[in-house]
């Protein structure tokens, strides 16, 4: 089922859930995104003009924050948190509509 999530949602939605499925933690607890633009480009083979265009909708959004002092390592917001954690409760209804 996720073939179809990936067919009907942006770049992104893309984006957040990968920078979601590899945040890390810092010593002191804080979540991070370790990758970069570029690696999230590449990733999903996107243009770096593009991806620097949905980064700054992202931030626009209060989605995705560029941690402060730290070059390439992002912050997902809350409420970044939530799109992708209702978009997965969807995918498992639809994973159960299928059984």
């Amino acid at each position: 089922m996720k073939n179809v999530i990936d067919r009907m949602t942006s770049d992104s939605y893309k984006i957040i859930r990968i920078m979601y499925e590899h945040k890390d933690h810092l010593p002191d607890g804080t979540e991070y995104v370790p990758f970069s633009q570029v690696d999230m480009a590449r990733e999903l083979n996107l243009s770096i003009n593009t991806m620097n265009k949905i980064f700054k909708q992202l931030d626009e959004d209060d989605l995705v924050h560029l941690m402060e002092g730290k070059r390439g390592k992002y912050i997902l917001t809350d409420k970044a948190k939530t799109i992708i954690k209702e978009i997965a409760r969807i995918e498992n209804k639809l994973e159960g509509a299928d059984k």
